[in-house]
């Protein structure tokens, strides 16, 4: 197998990349949607059928529907992240190296930089580097 160019290494960094920014994205969409629930829970009483003053019936709705698109959003984010999951999971599973598997799923699947990954593995950055590009290259990921 020839050796991968820049913009080769760059796009299959970038492609399993999709699991981390796709996981920062879900925890995006669940604090916004822990928001719309403290906000719809603030406004509960309004449903308790007890009468209240005119002003307080109509911050429903726009309570509910943020509610609701927040958990739209919320679950398409979720599934998305699980996909990304898979398919880079898949990909750092047809490594057939040992210790390049793991610097790959230390790195795209926990998130951990390569001096970490270098310092946990105890092994040289500079080696660690070279191990994360060799096992880039035996991959499996889409014609990028």
């Amino acid at each position: 197998m020839e050796p991968l160019t820049r913009q080769q290494i760059a796009r299959k960094q970038d492609w399993m990349d999709r699991y981390l920014r796709a996981r920062r994205r879900e925890a995006l969409t669940a604090r916004t949607l822990e928001e719309a629930r403290s906000a719809a829970a603030r406004v509960s009483p309004v449903l308790d059928g007890m009468p209240r003053p005119s002003g307080h019936s109509d911050r429903v709705p726009p309570s509910a529907e943020r509610l609701a698109e927040a958990e739209h959003a919320h679950n398409i984010a979720l599934a998305e992240m699980r996909q990304a999951r898979g398919e880079v999971q898949q990909a750092v599973g047809s490594v057939r190296d040992r210790t390049g598997r793991e610097v790959l799923y230390r790195r795209y699947l926990l998130g951990q930089p390569l001096l970490q990954v270098s310092q946990e593995m105890m092994l040289e950055y500079r080696w660690v580097r070279r191990l994360h590009r060799r096992a880039l290259g035996s991959a499996e990921t889409p014609r990028l």
